[in-house]
């Protein structure tokens, strides 16, 4: 055994422990960007040992744990990252290490939910670009590594240091891109973002990484954690009981966020080989992710589904509207709804939050995808009882996208007939009460008269569980046979201060609101029929006009 520690002064272990220790020395605090994962857990252990020996020349150095929690992790990897977590915060609250944890998550609009469900865009396919890894992970890292240094540099502390677990040998794409930015092991490096950063496993193989997490897990070097779930975690993923075997299968079907472990809900790839790899390993330990990896496979096999999309453009060009498929339809919308809170109640996996629910309501009411409360209905019933499975099927074909012609509309305005009636971004009735309790007036630089309820534009979950408890039933009843515009369901939500337009949002909110009444009193709401639309045809794309059959008998 001495001999074996002897021998590790040669190691990949002490570089990484001597350029982490240099920068602490100069009194920079160590930030760490931590999934998890044997990379991360790794380089999180080699900073807090550098920290162990700056505490003991009578130093006190800080190490910030950085982690980023996009909502729909694997939801054994977040349990995982959660007690790792703990266990090195008490490690290093035990040896005299500051440590603060620091947890990054995405904006309230761009969560997976409101943003694929609530109608704003699609899923992200492998042949669409990674705009969920911007939204849920990159841009959310880059505003709190922002706050972080902020913070630090207000304290009075030195420019800090942050590292991640990156390898140069994980795959050859990661190769290139360590090069593009120049990144370096033993001397610090600076981003273009202009952080300090300095990438500690730059140069270890996959065997120096589970070489040190065995010497861990056998106690003979200090650690936070003896690394017995991460372990566990990989095996179960790979389908195999040796944790290198097993990782090294994961890598094969390695994620495009650079991930073994991602999102459950991940369909940036064919098939998510390591969530069913787990289920079929341990179905006792893991069965209850089968409702989420249904789901999964579900949005994967319909991304050429035409069937599913809405067929009614959001634009208007030189007086047309586009014709063809777009984003998920309203009964798609619908459908993906009841299988997510579906799912989330078989595998008490959170998924959808109160707050949540209510903006994918107010969403779909704002731009008149469904009739006011459509949302709560659904959720009503399956808190009530009812079940939806997402029905077992095959991956569809790859095809064109169908574009099946325009129809003219002229320059979309508020065509109302009535001087009584108004549109866009006010309530009479509530303004009534301006002098007393209801909302004052602004004046919009196209000098346009609106309500003026700008505020915070994330939805309190508080507020969220107040409404569903009191006023959810009033709802529903009132509006059991709807009548008005569809825009109503949002107007309500801006009542209850639940939603309010972001500050200096008022103008788009007003414009939003308009063309989906304009729409709706032109029939191009919620989800026109598609035989309805070939009649309203003004130009009809003639290479795909045998496509309407297809979708005709589809939707039969």
């Amino acid at each position: 055994m001495q001999q074996l520690i002897d021998l590790r002064n040669e190691t990949p272990e002490a570089i990484a422990l001597q350029a982490i220790g240099g920068f602490m020395d100069a009194g920079r605090p160590a930030v760490v960007l931590f999934s998890g994962g044997k990379d991360s857990s790794v380089l999180l252990n080699l900073a807090l040992t550098a920290a162990l020996e700056q505490v003991r020349h009578g130093r006190r150095p800080l190490v910030v744990i950085a982690h980023s929690d996009v909502g729909v992790e694997n939801p054994e990897i977040q349990r995982l990252v959660t007690r790792e977590i703990a266990k090195a915060s008490r490690f290093a609250r035990e040896h005299g290490v500051r440590a603060v944890v620091r947890v990054a998550k995405p904006a309230f609009w761009d969560s997976f939910p409101v943003r694929v469900i609530g109608g704003r865009a699609l899923p992200t396919f492998p042949d669409s670009r990674r705009d969920c890894q911007t939204d849920l992970k990159r841009l959310p890292n880059e505003r709190e590594l922002a706050l972080i240094e902020r913070e630090l540099l207000a304290k009075g502390w030195q420019k800090p240091v942050l590292m991640t677990g990156v390898r140069r040998d994980e795959s050859v794409v990661r190769g290139a891109a360590v090069k593009g930015r120049g990144e370096k092991a033993v001397t610090l490096w600076t981003d273009k973002e202009g952080r300090l950063r300095l990438s500690p496993l730059l140069e270890w193989a996959v065997d120096d990484v589970w070489q040190y997490l065995g010497l861990a897990n056998a106690g003979v070097i200090p650690s936070y954690s003896r690394f017995e779930e991460t372990m566990q975690t990989y095996q179960a993923a790979g389908g195999s009981s040796c944790v290198v075997v097993a990782d090294a299968e994961m890598q094969k079907h390695s994620k495009p966020c650079s991930s073994r472990f991602g999102c459950w809900v991940c369909t940036a790839v064919r098939e998510d080989k390591s969530l069913r790899q787990m289920i079929e390993t341990d179905r006792d330990r893991y069965g209850y992710m089968a409702p989420l990896a249904a789901l999964r496979d579900f949005i994967a096999y319909t991304q050429y589904d035409w069937s599913r999309r809405q067929y009614v453009g959001r634009s208007i060009v030189k007086g047309f509207i586009e014709v063809g498929a777009d984003t998920y339809s309203p009964s798609m919308l619908a459908d993906l709804l009841r299988y997510t809170l579906s799912a989330q109640k078989l595998s008490g996996v959170p998924i959808i939050s109160a707050a949540q629910l209510i903006a994918i309501d107010a969403r779909w009411s704002q731009y008149a995808i469904a009739e006011p409360f459509a949302a709560l209905r659904i959720w009503k019933q399956v808190e009530e009882g009812a079940i939806w499975t997402p029905p077992a099927m095959r991956a569809h074909p790859k095809t064109a996208v169908p574009k099946l012609g325009k129809i003219f509309v002229g320059d979309w305005n508020d065509d109302v007939t009535s001087a009584l009636e108004v549109t866009g971004l006010r309530n009479p009735a509530w303004e009534d009460f301006a002098e007393t309790c209801g909302p004052g007036l602004r004046t919009l630089a196209s000098g346009r008269t609106v309500i003026d309820v700008e505020g915070e534009s994330e939805i309190d979950e508080e507020g969220a569980w107040l409404f569903l408890d009191f006023e959810l039933e009033r709802m529903l009843r009132d509006r059991s046979t709807t009548s008005g515009y569809w825009t109503a369901g949002y107007e309500t939500y801006l009542s209850f201060g639940l939603v309010q337009p972001a500050r200096g949002h008022s103008a788009r909110v007003d414009e939003i609101l308009r063309r989906s009444q304009w729409r709706q009193r032109h029939g191009l709401h919620g989800e026109p029929a598609l035989t309805t639309l070939r009649e309203r045809l003004s130009v009809r794309y003639p290479s795909q006009g045998d496509l309407f059959e297809e979708l005709l008998e589809a939707a039969a």
